[in-house]
């Protein structure tokens, strides 16, 4: 799977590039300079961090996209934003910070991505824009990672290698690229607002329980009694509660 599959996978959707395309149903290469192939490669890269983003903060992330990190000494100044105590700089790959908790809890497995299974309550955390604008602060209440005197979070990164996806991925950022398409070959609102709702109402959960399937289901997180932003999944059987990590 390359950009150019994906592109015309989501053009696919919508019927083709059509009149847009001199006559073409799909684009030669996302490399080109005609209008369509120019805006596959334009909106590609944007469409593809937002649906890493949804998964993650619906908590079944792409399991290649997640990282774990302590992050360091805390800010000299914490925002005054919620009455937190401490801010961090998270990493500068973080798209978004997926959940905090204890580092001690966290049992690391001969994965090639990271892949980390643990026990773990997790912690009431905010983000927002740092003053420069090219980054992200953590705020937090507690210190979690194992020499205590940092945070230690779950977040997920770009993945730029769109052949490293899932089937289930695939189809979400087709889905949601074909929506974005339906202007620029002429296809009107009605269409594009059919292709958002196949996104969200099939994609994406199709998505979830594909990438739920790629880990343990032994992996589980005490739920948080805090505030915080815990979520414990059902388990298969119904008998105990499991979270994808």
């Amino acid at each position: 799977m390359t950009e150019t599959d994906l592109a015309n996978l989501a053009l696919g959707k919508i019927g083709g590039a059509g009149e847009a395309n001199n006559g073409n149903a799909f684009i030669a290469s996302i490399a080109d300079t005609d209008k369509v192939s120019s805006w596959c490669r334009f909106s590609l890269p944007r469409v593809r961090r937002k649906v890493i983003i949804e998964l993650a903060t619906a908590e079944c992330p792409f399991r290649e996209t997640i990282r774990f990190a302590g992050l360091g000494a805390a800010l000299d100044t914490t925002p005054e934003i919620g009455g937190y105590g401490y801010a961090f700089n998270v990493p500068g790959d973080c798209l978004e910070v997926v959940s905090q908790f204890d580092e001690t809890n966290i049992a690391v497995r001969n994965h090639p991505t990271d892949y980390q299974t643990r026990t773990a309550v997790k912690y009431q955390w905010e983000t927002v824009a740092n003053a420069e604008g090219n980054g992200k602060i953590l705020l937090t209440n507690t210190l979690s990672n194992e020499d205590g005197d940092s945070a230690f979070i779950e977040y997920v990164i770009d993945i730029t290698n769109v052949g490293a996806f899932s089937e289930g991925m695939i189809d979400a950022i087709a889905y949601l690229l074909a929506s974005e398409l339906c202007p620029v070959i002429g296809l009107g609102e009605e269409v594009s607002t059919r292709m958002l709702g196949k996104y969200l109402e099939i994609a994406v959960p199709n998505a979830q329980k594909a990438n739920q399937r790629g880990f343990d289901s032994t992996a589980r997180t005490i739920p948080d009694l805090s505030g915080g932003r815990s979520k414990v999944l059902p388990s298969r059987d119904g008998s105990i509660g499991y979270t994808a990590i």
